[in-house]
């Protein structure tokens, strides 16, 4: 409930504050800020995909770019739920830089390919089970351009975390979160 509650806030306070100026520099660098909701799924290894279900994530990103290329520090959290095998249930923490390629970026709908790798962390709610390790991973997403100021999104990724201590069969930790979003560009 707690973590539900977090969720609402802060998606609440992103999506409600105006765009803070009035559109992008032409031909200079852009900055963004980005929300996004959505699922997880456990990929890897067995006993994450027996023990526990599709949860719930919450991304959050700034970056900086030009047309074809972005940068950026992301925070994508996910909650996975308990089933009736596991005892408690799953969170995970990406802290990564990411870097989007869009190749085309003429249009009001940009596909782009993402490539992100940093921080990664894996506890179990009150076992006192954890793991920090490096992760990595890629992916590929749309953007829909609404106006100058603000773009629709929708992204998958591969996230893989180089667990190794809270995995029985010392496997690394990987999962496919889904978001949908908003970008407000400045």
């Amino acid at each position: 409930m707690k973590h539900s509650v977090i969720l609402l806030l802060v998606v609440l306070l992103v999506t409600s504050a105006p765009s803070i100026t009035h559109g992008a520099k032409k031909g200079g660098l852009q900055y963004s800020a980005s929300v996004g909701l959505g699922a997880g799924f456990p990929y890897n290894p067995d006993s994450f995909k027996d023990n526990w279900d599709p949860g719930f994530g919450l991304l959050l990103d700034f970056g900086v770019g030009k047309s074809l290329l972005e940068a950026s520090v992301s925070m994508d959290y996910n909650f996975f739920l308990s089933n009736a095998a596991a005892p408690e249930d799953v969170n995970t923490l990406a802290l990564f830089g990411n870097l989007k390629i869009k190749p085309i970026s003429k249009t009001s709908v940009r596909p782009y390919i993402l490539l992100c790798g940093g921080y990664f962390r894996y506890w179990i709610v009150d076992l006192d089970v954890y793991e920090n390790a490096i992760g990595f991973g890629g992916g590929a997403g749309v953007e829909l351009e609404m106006n100058d100021e603000q773009r629709l999104f929708i992204e998958a990724k591969n996230i893989i975390g180089q667990t190794r201590e809270v995995n029985p069969t010392k496997a690394n930790t990987e999962y496919i979160p889904v978001r949908v979003g908003i970008t407000f560009v400045f």
